[in-house]
């Protein structure tokens, strides 16, 4: 993340802009006819309208400085400001536009402001270590743990409100979390007399604008913001918008009793439009739900860590600015969004869920392995794309996957899939997990012993740890890497290979050679998981 601030002796104060900063109003310029009376006598035709023409050229000139002038002056002073920050204030570069303009993120304000007004790079990082410095001191003293500069460096001030601010969807990206922790709330009784059974969700905090969506009493929804207001904004279900505070429940009880029941057990709020109609869907960029609203968080994540393409790679770094290795990068990146990776690429693969390589959607991570260890995770960005740090000679680049060593991908945003465990003959598969009939497989069993795989240290072919209940060996050309299949009722993971698991054979890991010798071989058909 680039943090930086406004330059001296520019501005006092930097204002962040709306969009449609190039749009302005050409003023009509009146010009006079050339005065042909004070022309001397006698002069030739031709010298007087070589004299007209030379004058109405520089007309023209002065007409065309005049409007560009104007712009100028428009683009500084027409344009509606939605929030101020203060020199030495902290920013947050989203994304770099081709015309000298950033758009930027500063505490809740996001516009844009003039690259000429800002310090980045050794500049803003020498004002960063003051503020590190100081943030560090002032935890010392509260005895509280360190968590950033936030609250120690100055951040912009709203002019107006987020849902009026047109420039705060320009960008999906933030450098905020966006995983919201849940605030429950259920819909009193009260509404039953006071509204006729019915609570408006509105699209605005009034009750003359849009319902975007309604909830009866009992029903389940989040309070996400604005919880000290009579307005609240809430998500329930798909639907997030405005809904008026006296009609809801959210107090100590309530939470318990969602605890206890379950979110699960509750309905949820019957949306009256499209999400990318509600104008109120992005009033905050928090969810309570992972990778939504409506898989935008994916886009924002590769838009947000596509700013540090060219940038170094460290070996052991984690900072996207001054460098960073392959796994530093992706963890810098998810970390931004609120996830907490593990540290090294090894680690990292048993993170999320595994989903075979081909499954990897924009902001999955991606896995290559070689002689049974992973060695490098890469960013998926889409059509076969990725975003890594390479290599000390490259850095942090746009690649391609590299399939010969691409085990599997994890999944951490969006987790479709059902992670089960138990024991291998426990049936833990719903009826709606049953995919495509793969066909009728040969069923061995193995361990990690020496006599199975030639060596006991319990880390497969492609450098996952087995565990029983989970770890099957495939055929890769046939199930690949991460595939979930059910055999018997059970959820297993492709997640290792042997030289003798050719085609329609699979081998299921148990913890015991005892046991494994005990199952025998046996046939089974094998469905994908959906």
């Amino acid at each position: 993340m680039k943090r930086t601030k406004t330059a001296k002796g520019v501005k006092k104060s930097a204002q962040i802009k709306l969009t449609g900063l190039n749009i302005f109003s050409s003023a009509k310029l009146k010009t006079e006819a050339p005065n042909q009376t004070n022309l001397k006598a006698g002069k030739r035709a031709e010298t007087a309208r070589q004299a007209e023409k030379d004058l109405q050229k520089q007309k023209e000139e002065q007409a065309a400085k005049v409007t560009a002038d104007l712009a100028a002056q428009q683009m500084e002073e027409k344009v509606r400001s939605v929030g101020t920050i203060s020199q030495d204030g902290l920013l947050y570069i989203l994304k770099e536009e081709d015309n000298g303009w950033l758009y930027v993120e500063s505490g809740n304000v996001r516009g844009f402001v003039k690259a000429s007004e800002i310090y980045t790079e050794d500049a803003a990082q020498e004002l960063l270590d003051v503020y590190q410095t100081q943030a560090r001191l002032k935890a010392s003293k509260e005895n509280k743990d360190y968590t950033g500069i936030e609250g120690t460096a100055k951040t912009a001030q709203a002019l107006v409100e987020a849902k009026d601010n047109q420039a705060y969807t320009y960008l999906r990206a933030t450098v905020n979390q966006t995983v919201a922790d849940k605030e429950p709330a259920l819909v009193s009784e009260q509404v039953d007399t006071d509204k006729k059974g019915i609570l408006d969700i509105q699209e605005e905090k009034n009750a003359d604008s849009r319902v975007v969506g309604t909830m009866t009493a009992g029903e389940l929804c989040y309070i996400l913001a604005d919880e000290d207001s009579d307005w609240v904004y809430v998500e329930s279900g798909d639907v997030r918008g405005f809904a008026e505070k006296k009609y809801l429940k959210s107090d100590a009880e309530t939470k318990a009793q969602v605890t206890e029941r379950g979110a699960d057990s509750y309905s949820v709020a019957d949306k009256n439009m499209d999400p990318e109609d509600n104008k109120a869907l992005y009033y905050t960029l928090t969810s309570t739900k992972e990778g939504t609203p409506s898989g935008e968080i994916r886009q924002s994540m590769i838009e947000y860590a596509s700013q540090f393409v060219g940038n170094p790679y460290v070996w052991g770094g984690t900072s996207l600015t001054n460098g960073a290795d392959c796994s530093g990068f992706v963890q810098q990146i998810y970390k931004a969004y609120g996830y907490d990776l593990p540290r090294v690429a090894e680690d990292q693969s048993q993170y999320g869920t595994k989903i075979p390589v081909e499954d990897a959607q924009p902001g999955d991570l991606i896995f290559y392995a070689k002689n049974g260890y992973v060695y490098h995770v890469v960013m998926y960005a889409g059509d076969g794309k990725t975003i890594e740090a390479a290599n000390e000679d490259v850095g942090i680049i746009y690649g391609t996957v590299y399939n010969k060593d691409a085990v599997w991908a994890t999944r951490i945003l969006d987790d479709h899939y059902t992670v089960a465990g138990g024991g291998i003959g426990t049936v833990n598969a719903t009826e709606e997990m049953y995919g495509a009939d793969l066909g009728n497989f040969t069923i061995t069993y193995y361990c990690a012993c020496e006599i199975c795989c030639n060596k006991a240290d319990g880390i497969t072919a492609t450098g996952t740890p087995v565990i029983e209940g989970q770890t099957i060996a495939v055929d890769p050309s046939v199930i690949p890497y991460g595939t979930k299949v059910i055999i018997g009722g059970h959820v297993f993971t492709a997640e290792d290979c042997g030289g003798a698991i050719k085609k329609n054979h699979i081998d299921v890991y148990v913890n015991s050679h005892e046991e494994a010798l005990a199952l025998g071989v046996t046939n089974a058909e094998v469905y994908l998981v959906k």
